[in-house]
């Protein structure tokens, strides 16, 4: 478990698997992730099965320390070990009273020391509808530098979409993300 000031992260369990399908399958959420088809309950249990195997994946549930309630979600993926890199996302924080309070910061933060600090990466990357303007920022906020455009890479609602493609290095996290995540973190 890695705790923060208001939050943890926390292992998911298989009792989590109908709240993340209800979460994922709500439009507000839905529109940011690349699925075409709605989760069931079928396929996040065969997904657990193999993400229970996989060595070079994580995923937390961000859960409130004042509640003990389950607010979101957050992952590494594609961990490669000898290069020390990784992609990191599966980010949203749900209920509704959650967002837009800091909470995803913290858990930005918390995932930011774990995988520098704790595992010792070298190199994170992450990618974003290039429309959701709010979250680039936030990434950019910590440090993230943008490293390219992918020009309608995601078939989504009818559409191709642009995505951003966004990275930081250990030294940036070393020169400019701790002093951010003091701020969110008070540490």
């Amino acid at each position: 478990m890695i705790v923060g000031k208001r939050i943890k992260l926390r292992a998911i369990e298989y009792e989590d698997l109908p709240l993340i399908i209800k979460w994922r399958n709500d439009p507000d959420i839905y529109q940011y992730f690349y699925e075409y088809e709605p989760l069931s309950l079928v396929s996040q249990r065969k997904w657990f099965e193999n993400f229970l195997q996989k060595k070079d994946e994580k995923l937390w549930i961000i859960e409130s320390i004042a509640d003990n309630e389950a607010i979101g979600t957050l992952g590494l993926a594609r961990i490669d070990w000898r290069n020390r890199k990784a992609e990191w996302g599966r980010i949203f924080i749900y209920p509704e009273k959650y967002r837009r309070k800091g909470y995803g910061a913290e858990a930005i933060s918390l995932l930011l020391q774990y995988s520098f600090d704790h595992i010792n990466l070298n190199r994170l990357c992450c990618d974003a509808f290039a429309n959701n303007e709010r979250v680039i920022s936030l990434y950019k906020e910590f440090g993230f530098k943008e490293e390219g455009l992918f020009r309608q890479y995601i078939f989504k609602n009818g559409q191709y979409r642009d995505v951003v493609y966004l990275a930081l290095l250990k030294e940036e996290y070393l020169n400019h993300s701790k002093e951010v995540i003091k701020k969110y973190l008070g540490a």
